[in-house]
């Protein structure tokens, strides 16, 4: 009976409820009052602002090149515009023609010659709207702290894969200055009706290539190819070090900092490493340097990738060298959540996690510093040092193309460094 009461009494509120949703579906639509119009704010918008400033002449045609002038004249939206000046463009313009234009000096006329007939609309396009961010930003709301804050640009770089991807502008601001992923903002919160322009001290290419791309090519980083191929040794594809730095289709959400030792560095760490291992296996401690010293120029990358295939020593090689061990340094490469250029960096040594934190989450991560440059809002130095390293490691400074500082990729950004860094 009491089965038969509940089933009765569920019965009678399933069809209470149904009666009471039919009701309301019968009930008269609310009024909804009248939308007001949107006001358009006066002024000129940002399509005329830098169509009519004697210095934003050359990234306008750029603009205009990529068919985006419409939308930064749309005063119904708002936008920051980060504008490269003149010299900036005529410096892109030089590099893009293959050194045939130079980066100043020529007529006018030549730089937009080659923006209107030699620069592909669909770069053209994707290099504008690299440069628009989808909300007005003034300078004053960039993040002033470690490390920088990520703002949507209007790139999509695979509308196929989604319309709702867009790739970051990383924005930053410190008492010697502000800037766009480490370009220098050089002259700040230029008002239109439609939002804000911040002048910019170079053009901002937008990646196109991925960290491991560079890794995987990089002449003077093959020991840390062989590193991440060690460390990955039993990974599974989808959880490998190789994946994360080089699957596209993860990438444009994935925000790395690398800090990639050398060869140089690398060999300088095994030459110790092997030194230490033969010592333990009773070879006296000047042959074993020497001897370390050879294996390392005698089999290079192998000695990662495939120690326990090393004649004689092979199985010391092996015990020390493992995939955990390697791993371990590797990701402690690796800043996770953060792209930290170069002008993020504190100016006092801090430190920051790094990938091994997710393993280990009390130790201190790595220290970062940098200095700046004298009078200038770039850094001429910056350091990283590892828990167990004896002194710091130097960031290779060169931001250009192809450099070794300041490396921006879809998924991150790469520095590199002139010693391994020692998590203990």
């Amino acid at each position: 009976m009491r089965s038969k009461h509940i089933n009765i009494k569920n019965s009678f509120l399933a069809f209470s409820t149904a009666v009471a949703v039919l009701s309301a579906c019968n009930k008269a639509p609310e009024e909804i009052g009248d939308i007001p119009t949107p006001i358009i704010p006066a002024g000129s918008s940002l399509a005329d602002v830098l169509r009519t400033t004697a210095d934003d002449t050359l990234f306008y045609k750029i603009v205009v090149r990529g068919g985006m002038q419409n939308l930064i004249n749309d005063k119904s939206k708002t936008f920051t515009v980060f504008s490269p000046n003149n010299a900036a463009v005529r410096q892109f313009v030089s590099g893009a023609s293959g050194g045939l234009i130079p980066p100043s000096g020529a007529p006018e006329a030549t730089y937009v010659g080659f923006i209107n007939s030699n620069l592909p609309v669909a770069s053209a396009n994707s290099i504008a709207n690299y440069h628009i961010v989808t909300q007005n930003v003034p300078v004053a709301s960039f993040k002033s702290t470690f490390s920088n804050y990520p703002y949507p640009t209007n790139l999509n770089p695979s509308p196929a894969s989604s319309p709702f991807l867009r790739l970051d502008a990383y924005l930053s601001r410190r008492a010697n200055g502000a800037w766009l992923n480490n370009i220098p903002v050089i002259a700040p919160d230029r008002t239109a009706a439609n939002g804000s322009i911040h002048s910019i001290a170079a053009v901002s290419v937008p990646p196109s290539t991925l960290i491991w791309d560079r890794i995987n090519t990089d002449t003077d980083l093959t020991f840390m190819k062989a590193a991440v191929q060690r460390a990955d040794s039993g990974a599974a594809a989808g959880a490998s070090l190789q994946y994360l730095l080089g699957t596209q289709s993860i990438a444009p959400g994935l925000n790395l900092t690398v800090f990639a030792p050398t060869d140089n560095a690398m060999r300088n760490l095994l030459i110790g490493a092997i030194t230490q291992a033969l010592i333990a296996q009773g070879v006296p401690p000047a042959n074993a340097q020497t001897a370390a010293t050879g294996l390392v120029t005698a089999y290079g990358t192998t000695i990662l990738t495939n120690p326990s295939s090393i004649p004689v020593y092979g199985p010391a090689l092996a015990s020390v060298l493992t995939a955990t061990t390697v791993k371990g340094i590797v990701v402690y490469h690796i800043v996770f959540g953060t792209r930290a250029f170069t002008p993020n960096i504190p100016t006092t040594a801090t430190n920051i996690p790094t990938m091994l934190n997710q393993g280990i989450p009390v130790h201190p991560g790595i220290a970062i510093a940098a200095t700046f440059a004298p009078g200038l809002p770039v850094v001429g130095a910056a350091t990283v040092k590892g828990l167990a390293n004896a002194s710091a490691s130097n960031v290779i400074i060169n931001p250009l193309p192809a450099g070794s500082s300041d490396q921006h990729y879809v998924n991150g950004v790469m520095h590199k460094i002139d010693q391994v860094l020692l998590p203990q």
